[in-house]
């Protein structure tokens, strides 16, 4: 990984307590895990992390602890997009405070339909309050939940406004048209996929890599890909395992059934735990995601 803002990287999700508070040491083990099962990078407080469920306390709270967990700051970021821009500043300049320059940021999504100039006001805004050099912001674009579409326009505003500080998008749009126009209108733009799905593609446009929710299961079978290519092999048959497993589990709700699988691989029934309104799996749920998982021959690397 020449660039630490490349690779295989994984919406982490946040494991729980039973009374539905983060547990802080068992995420910092998480992500340990995950580093050491072929991620190059975690993503933390994104959507499978239930960020959006979780105050702003919370989440500040949960920097601390990543900041203090020993892993090195260059590979793990920090989501910190909020509806409230003062929450986002706020969060944002946490994360830079305790040494973490890359920042996973969606822009403001309760409003709807509003224009790229409010859009670009939102990041620009944010950029501007803050004045910090080190600050590399990933756009976070995900409009199945935000209801926004983040265009290539945009990104090639903001990039050209702020070139050393809006460095890439995670598309989790599931549009590959979307994630290859980005790739191609801004060369050397961090473009990362948000499915594993469309790695390889996007590392054949020149893309940076995947930040995926299903890399908390798959990111052992997403390494093999970015290793093959870096290494200049087709990676097309890695390729097709990752998209396979990606596409098998995808079907069963990201965040149940990561948490499921966590379950299942640590004998921690607490993984289970997730804050309303996402819900455990139903028995029936379990165990249509294990037969899924048994016809592909699926496993997820041993727990620590």
């Amino acid at each position: 990984m020449s660039d630490p803002l490349s690779g295989v990287w994984s919406a982490a999700v946040t494991p729980l307590h039973n009374d539905l508070t983060v547990n802080l040491d068992a995420m910092v083990g998480h992500h340990k895990w995950l580093l050491n099962n072929g991620c190059d990078g975690v993503a933390v407080l994104g959507t499978t992390g239930e960020a959006n469920s979780f105050s702003t306390s919370e989440r500040l709270e949960v920097i601390a602890a990543a900041a203090g967990s020993g892993i090195a700051k260059e590979r793990l970021m920090i989501g910190t997009g909020c509806c409230a821009l003062p929450d986002t500043v706020a969060l944002t300049q946490a994360a830079l405070d305790a040494g973490f320059n890359q920042i996973l940021m969606l822009p403001p999504f309760y409003y709807k339909g509003v224009s790229d100039d409010g859009l670009f006001a939102c990041y620009d805004q944010v950029i501007q309050k803050l004045a910090d050099d080190r600050m590399r912001i990933v756009v976070y674009d995900f409009p199945t939940m935000t209801g926004l579409e983040i265009s290539t326009d945009l990104l090639v505003r903001l990039n050209a406004a702020y070139p050393k500080t809006i460095v890439g998008v995670k598309d989790s749009s599931g549009n590959w048209d979307d994630m290859q126009a980005v790739a191609r209108a801004i060369p050397g733009f961090r473009t990362f996929a948000g499915t594993e799905q469309y790695l390889l593609a996007t590392l054949n446009e020149g893309g940076a890599g995947c930040i995926t929710a299903t890399g908390n299961a798959t990111s052992h079978l997403c390494q093999v890909v970015y290793a093959a290519h870096l290494a200049g092999d087709t990676a097309a048959a890695a390729q097709e395992t990752a998209t396979a497993a990606r596409l098998m589990l995808q079907a069963h709700g990201a965040v149940p059934a990561m948490k499921e699988l966590m379950a299942q691989n640590t004998g921690d029934a607490a993984w289970r735990n997730m804050r309303p309104p996402i819900m455990p799996l139903s028995a029936d749920g379990v165990a249509k995601l294990d037969q899924a998982c048994q016809a592909l021959n699926f496993k997820l690397a041993e727990a620590a």
